[in-house]
């Protein structure tokens, strides 16, 4: 069917998404092409007939309606509106081709930026029309599941963001006593799967294991963008060592391959220097976990990390920071393994586990 089209004149060209024009048909062609298009069937049709309506609308002084229902008078006026709506909201490299015109149809009234995210996520999550539909009706949403992240996670879709504070061996706690680097590969490894194709990734992890973990990083071809340093001076408040220096600091690997959300007004927030004091009970944000990180900072890396409507990851929840600053304009869903930590973020964001 395509063949037959591109050799009826070589001044359009029928492609899996739509219509290609060359050089400067005149009205003729395009009505004699509109014609042709009559045998065409599948989404490349619709797609295919917006942009020779559209082609036409632009083009020749006569190309109305009236020119369109000579070729097409059993074809409703409302369908044909609908063809030429989309066709000229939606720019041709941003369509795709594992998603229906329907879809299509969905996201044509959202921005360039929007119509791509959404139709990224519903190919890469294999979403019907009326899923997308609902995900889209919902401002944001937060998921929360208890267990293993190395289980749950291979049941899930695909990130844009992944900002986490995984077990890193600093605290006494059973949960943090694991052979990091080796459990640190396990667990990129398993995220590297459910990465975007754009995406950016936060990883915190303790000084002395970050070569280590940067290392991991490259092996497992997750490009570092970044090396943040968070400052905390409030936690070494008071204490003393004779072997070494106080730490007041840790690290967070950042990699990616997306442009990062900074804002237009310059500041010290641009900075991989980060300083943020650890929460503590009589803070806003009251410390519920051992090694709870700063709301303000979590804010940030989500911020600067992500757009609106993006899909967030925390694997490694804990008190569920990640998802609270989420809340108001991304999706985020969390993964945490330990009841009492579950229990926890369920009361702090207003959310039931899966």
């Amino acid at each position: 069917m395509t063949k037959q089209l591109d050799l009826f004149t070589n001044r359009f060209t029928l492609t899996e998404t739509g219509l290609k024009v060359n050089g400067n048909p005149d009205f003729e062609e395009w009505m004699d092409y509109g014609q042709a298009l009559k045998t065409l069937e599948g989404t490349a049709r619709q797609f295919a007939i917006g942009d020779w309506i559209v082609m036409g609308f632009n083009t020749y002084e006569h190309g109305k309606w009236e020119a369109v229902q000579q070729i097409w008078g059993s074809e409703a006026q409302s369908t044909l509106a609908k063809y030429e709506w989309v066709a000229k909201s939606i720019k041709s490299f941003l369509r795709r081709k594992d998603l229906s015109f329907s879809h299509h149809e969905v996201i044509a009234d959202l921005s360039e930026d929007k119509q791509s995210n959404w139709l990224r996520q519903a190919a890469e999550n294999k979403w019907s029309v009326a899923t997308l539909r609902q995900k889209m009706s919902e401002k944001t949403y937060l998921k929360l599941y208890k267990g293993d992240m190395l289980e749950v996670l291979p049941t899930l879709g695909k990130f844009d963001l992944v900002v986490t504070d995984p077990p890193y061996g600093v605290t006494g706690w059973e949960w943090d006593k694991l052979d990091i680097v080796k459990f640190t590969a396990q667990w990129l490894d398993v995220i590297k799967n459910h990465l975007a194709d754009k995406y950016n990734l936060f990883w915190f992890c303790a000084p002395e294991y970050s070569a280590d973990v940067e290392m991991i990083f490259r092996e497992l071809g997750l490009p570092i963008q970044s090396r943040i340093v968070w400052h905390r001076r409030n936690m070494a408040m008071g204490s003393k060592a004779k072997n070494k220096f106080i730490d007041t600091w840790e690290m967070i690997l950042h990699a990616g391959n997306r442009e990062l959300n900074f804002p237009d007004e310059w500041s010290d927030a641009w900075f991989d220097v980060q300083t943020h004091a650890v929460p503590q009970t009589n803070f806003n944000d009251a410390k519920v976990h051992p090694t709870q990180k700063p709301e303000e900072l979590i804010r940030r890396l989500v911020e600067f990390g992500s757009y609106p409507n993006d899909m967030i990851l925390d694997p490694f929840a804990g008190s569920g920071t990640t998802g609270l600053v989420c809340k108001d304009d991304r999706d985020c869903t969390l993964i945490e393994k330990e009841e009492g930590y579950t229990g926890i973020i369920e009361v702090r964001l207003g959310i039931k586990r899966q």
